[in-house]
């Protein structure tokens, strides 16, 4: 009875909150169930978007057209070489977005819709081709649609960042979104092989390809919608601050910001984390062999992903982000060492990918929220905002993975895979390619985690800054005239009266004298 009464409060206290957040919050949950929803749709566009990656563990890429390994690698790296050219470009419209609705919400409505259309075009390429057109229609259209899928992903990853200044309250949204937009790959996980089973050759025929494309890229683009229409952008800054950063000043100020190497560097190794978990489709057709017992250990297994993403917050608020990302990361590598010397069962193989899953989804909610305290600590340190500016280090990560994405498809084709995937069929084959691939991924693990051993950046320090941030900001509005305005940013769609009474509240409170200079 106890449990009942105690859940009922849960309910009560969630639509207490619907509208107006809670004491020290800012967002209300109303606009958090907004997010969520959005993200679902975004995740169904993940869904197909993973489904046309250019490596050899593509069922789409390599089994149906038939693309040799390297070639993909090939096109991989002309891919990155036009990211690196066009990211300066790509950050400085996120920093100078057209219009009034915010920096991260106006792309989540305009580059949808594009992004379904091309990733639907990527499975009605003729077979009848040959190779080399085949190979240049998927790298014109890849090196398009991936442009606009990772801006569009990017920006909606990028939005709750904007929703609130409060770290707590982040990773509380990033883990309840987390929670609902998981739906989506679970969804796609376990209906994707049954809707296989309707055609001939199953998930390596090319009609199926041309069905679950348009229908689940066009209904995630829609689902998307909520999170431009329900949700808003709050960043705190003088009412007269405009944001005018040159190029240069920018990404200077960027590369003095320990926080923002710490999290990149990390994600140099994210690829070799993959060269397993990625591979569960092979593992799927090649080992298992059964369709239907697929879709169960798909959705079993995505439930790694619901455990990790509720436990995430718990873990987090005990040890911290930095520690949490450690944990797992070790955790990660624990679960690969195994399939170095035994991956011939696909059991085992499915159960140690489960805990490698659920480490990478506790990181789902680490990752955004300590990129978010990195532009907090930049705020904090330099005055500036610099969203858009930031992610011109996926230059330099871009540098390192032309390097890095040929080492896969050498161990594919090193052990045997070149263009006729059939003979993973052959255990002989297939298991030293696997104990490879796990040997990788247990070295990318532990080097994800080195980085973070440097993150001195505690919860405390982070609302510190947010509480000096505030001091200043009001300071700021007092010396230009503007004695009792919001600090909180505002667009059109804002409702100031609902901010200017956040802000009553907040000033109010005891604020924080200043940051720790040991930051």
């Amino acid at each position: 009875m106890n449990i009942i009464n105690k859940a009922g409060e849960v309910v009560k206290d969630f639509f207490r909150h619907w509208n107006k957040p809670a004491e020290g919050n800012y967002v209300g949950n109303k606009e958090v169930v907004a997010y969520s929803v959005g993200g679902m749709g975004v995740q169904f566009v993940a869904a197909i978007s993973s489904s046309i990656l250019l490596q050899a563990n593509c069922i789409l890429i390599g089994s149906v057209y038939k693309l040799k390994p390297t070639d993909l690698a090939l096109l991989l790296l002309i891919n990155t070489i036009f990211s690196i050219v066009i990211q300066p470009f790509k950050s400085w419209l996120i920093d100078h977005t057209p219009g009034k609705q915010g920096k991260a919400r106006p792309w989540i409505l305009w580059l949808g819709p594009p992004c379904a259309l091309l990733m639907s075009l990527m499975a009605f390429i003729p077979q009848t081709w040959s190779k080399q057109q085949i190979l240049i229609c998927v790298g014109v259209l890849y090196i398009i649609m991936n442009f606009i899928y990772q801006f569009y992903l990017g920006m909606y990853t990028q939005l709750v960042q904007l929703e609130t200044p409060n770290t707590n309250e982040r990773a509380k949204i990033i883990s309840i979104s987390s929670i609902v937009y998981s739906l989506a790959p679970t969804i796609t996980g376990a209906v994707f092989p049954l809707i296989a089973m309707c055609f001939d050759m199953g998930q390596v025929d090319q009609n199926y390809y041309k069905v679950i494309f348009p229908v689940f890229s066009f209904l995630g683009c829609g689902l998307s919608l909520f999170a431009f229409f329900g949700t808003k952008e709050r960043i705190i800054m003088p009412r007269r601050q405009v944001q005018q950063v040159k190029f240069i000043d920018g990404f200077v100020k960027i590369c003095k910001n320990r926080y923002f190497w710490i999290n990149n560097v990390a994600t140099w190794f994210v690829f070799a984390r993959a060269a397993v978990t990625g591979s569960m489709a092979w593992a799927y057709i090649y080992m298992l062999q059964n369709e239907v017992v697929q879709s169960v250990a798909t959705l079993v297994i995505g439930t790694a992903s619901l455990v990790g993403m509720v436990m995430g917050p718990f873990i987090i608020k005990k040890i911290g982000k930095r520690n949490t990302v450690l944990l797992t990361d070790v955790a990660f590598a624990a679960a690969m060492i195994p399939l170095i010397f035994y991956n011939n069962n696909f059991y085992i193989f499915a159960l140690l990918c489960y805990v490698a899953n659920w480490g990478n989804a506790v990181q789902i909610i680490t990752s955004p929220a300590m990129s978010a305290d990195a532009l907090d600590y930049q705020q904090w340190k330099t005055g500036d905002r610099l969203e858009g500016f930031s992610q011109n280090f996926a230059i330099i990560n871009s540098l390192i993975a032309m390097g890095t994405n040929y080492i896969i498809p050498f161990i594919n084709e090193y052990f045997g895979l070149v263009n006729d995937y059939d003979v993973l069929y052959d255990e002989s084959i297939r298991s030293p390619m696997f104990s490879a691939l796990a040997a990788l991924a247990v070295a990318g693990a532990l080097l994800h985690a080195v980085p973070y051993l440097f993150w001195k950046m505690t919860e405390k320090d982070q609302a510190n800054m947010i509480e000096d941030l505030k001091r200043r900001a009001r300071e700021q509005n007092e010396r230009d005239g503007y004695i009792g305005e919001s600090i909180l940013s505002s667009h059109e769609h804002l409702n100031e009266g609902d901010l200017f009474a956040e802000e009553e509240k907040a000033v109010q409170e005891q604020s924080a004298e200043g940051g720790e200079d040991n930051l």
